[in-house]
């Protein structure tokens, strides 16, 4: 049985704070209450977001002892983090970046993780839809691949993180709508289920958060999506 966390003033690190779905994270978080630590490459990039419950700092994400020094007295890691654009030749940001953050979450002695996938990062082509295999998957298909390498990292060599993997359709640039999100526990997608196959970050942003403070799918992956309905 789930249980429920008190986010009043609890510190949380956000990952990836610069980008569409970050700033929902962050901008949520606060709203919430929480303390929100931001380590980021380009902090002039949040210069927007001033709050007396956030702390932005230019840090390496993918040096872990530094990475480490922020994370101390934290209740959790949530992760947004991405690469933008299309990619020709094979990639890793993903898996270098989720081993950075685990071994500074270990140093830092921090146990919860959220982290942001896709949807189809197993490649089972028979399983998905037309689409996909046509359309889709050549634009992303490098960045699926280091997606679905940093899982099997988290899933297999990692079981002393409380992670959660959320698998996620097409991102939206738009407000929270107000309509179920459903989840499919253990899943790349929703087969044979009448789905929107899109969702708001900002919907994904309130699911994560939620998830962290009802302490929900501890060492699980889950596709989420909007209903059709």
């Amino acid at each position: 049985m789930a249980t429920s966390m008190d986010d009043t003033n609890k510190k949380i690190v956000i990952l990836g704070a610069t980008g569409n779905t970050g700033l929902q994270l962050v901008e949520q978080a606060l709203a919430h209450n929480y303390k929100v630590i931001a380590p980021v490459r380009s902090p002039e990039k949040l210069t927007h977001l001033a709050h007396k419950n956030l702390e932005v700092i230019k840090c390496d994400l993918l040096n872990p002892l530094e990475l480490a020094k922020h994370l101390e007295g934290c209740v959790a890691v949530l992760s947004a983090l991405g690469q933008p654009g299309l990619q020709i030749s094979p990639m890793t940001f993903y898996e270098d970046s989720i081993k950075s953050i685990v071994t500074a979450m270990r140093n830092a002695n921090v146990k919860r993780l959220i982290c942001i996938t896709s949807f189809y990062t197993k490649y089972q082509p028979e399983k998905y839809p037309f689409k996909f295999r046509l359309i889709i998957r050549p634009m992303i298909g490098r960045h699926l691949d280091s997606m679905y390498i940093m899982e099997q990292y988290l899933e297999n060599e990692c079981q002393d993180i409380d992670y959660t993997i959320v698998r996620p359709p097409r991102l939206l640039d738009q407000h929270i709508i107000e309509k179920e999100v459903k989840v499919n526990e253990n899943e790349y997608f929703f087969p044979n289920q009448p789905t929107a196959n899109q969702i708001p970050r900002a919907n994904v942003a309130r699911f994560m958060l939620d998830i962290l403070k009802h302490e929900k799918y501890i060492r699980q992956a889950v596709a989420i999506d909007m209903s059709n309905s």
